[in-house]
């Protein structure tokens, strides 16, 4: 990808003798959302802290709009929004985005004309005085992203922002993100939200510090075939029988269905008929597996090479 914004190329790390993350590539083109996913503990912070320069790769490049990310040249121009709200609670939403405008150097014209653009775009519009820390989980993710957009950046690093949001509030933020988006923004964005990360353009999927899967969300779920659905009164609580029929190979309980996962030589008469004479209560469809489904799958079962 000749164009790519963010380029991390064999990016391996430990804390110690713990190995972190092995020999991780991905690239993150302008306009792009690329999505990182995986279990606690696969790499995902780590690498995002990497990307932006904050952790030095122990083998392995990573250049961010053609630089090294550690350049303090280039830092007004990276993002980064990590798991845990870094403004400062005890100042106003005003103070924040004035205090990050300072930070990046920004001319108090240009600083006030971008700060009333994000509080219009971001409805943080009217909330000017309110301290942070008395906003809602949604309105300080808002507030969070502004800060990030203050410098208008060209690459952004998101550590799984909406995590503890509503879902209503997480729709907002990824109306504001596509909004970035347009700008020809590069954004590497870690989600454990399969619904978000379906929202991505590619998927990274890291397992135990390795590239496990890669692709759009629709290649990464398209191909697949097996996953069946059971449904009936009894559904859920046959679970631990249903696991033992002829050709399956996993089961995981979504609501009051299963979803079981067939062999790839399963017959399927003679899984329907083992059903059958399990309880006649039950009902069972082909079903074209989400990313959810795809990557629960994956991450149950053994780990990778």
């Amino acid at each position: 990808m000749s164009d790519a914004l963010i380029r991390i190329d064999d990016v391996a790390f430990a804390y110690g003798t713990e190995p972190v993350l092995d020999r991780v590539s991905l690239e993150v083109a302008p306009g792009e959302i690329v999505g990182l996913v995986g279990p606690d503990g696969a790499g995902k912070s780590t690498l995002m802290r990497i990307g932006v320069g904050q952790l030095a790769p122990q083998r392995g490049t990573v250049q961010v709009l053609g630089g090294n990310p550690a350049d303090v040249a280039l830092r007004a121009r990276i993002a980064f929004m990590p798991q845990r709200f870094g403004l400062y609670t005890d100042l106003g939403v005003m103070e924040n985005l004035r205090f990050f405008a300072d930070l990046h150097g920004l001319a108090v014209a240009e600083a006030d004309a971008r700060i009333q653009d994000l509080l219009s775009r971001t409805g943080l519009a009217g909330f000017e005085h309110r301290r942070a820390g008395q906003l809602s989980g949604g309105m300080m993710q808002k507030l969070a992203l502004a800060c990030a957009l203050v410098s208008a950046p060209r690459a952004m690093f998101l550590d799984e922002p909406t995590t503890g949001v509503d879902p209503l509030s997480r729709r907002a933020f990824w109306r504001l993100l596509e909004q970035v988006r347009s700008q020809r923004v590069a954004i590497l964005y870690a989600t454990a939200n399969m619904d978000e990360a379906e929202r991505c353009d590619r998927v990274v999927v890291l397992r135990e510090g390795r590239v496990f899967r890669r692709g759009t969300p629709e290649a990464l779920t398209g191909a697949e075939a097996g996953l069946r659905v059971i449904s009936g009164p009894r559904a859920r609580h046959l679970r631990r029988v249903v696991r033992t029929l002829p050709g399956v190979a996993q089961v995981f309980p979504v609501g009051a269905r299963l979803h079981v996962w067939l062999q790839a030589d399963a017959d399927e008469a003679d899984f329907r008929a083992a059903l059958a004479a399990l309880d006649e209560g039950l009902r069972v469809q082909a079903a074209r597996p989400t990313l959810h489904d795809v990557t629960l799958r994956d991450t149950a079962q053994e780990s990778p090479p």
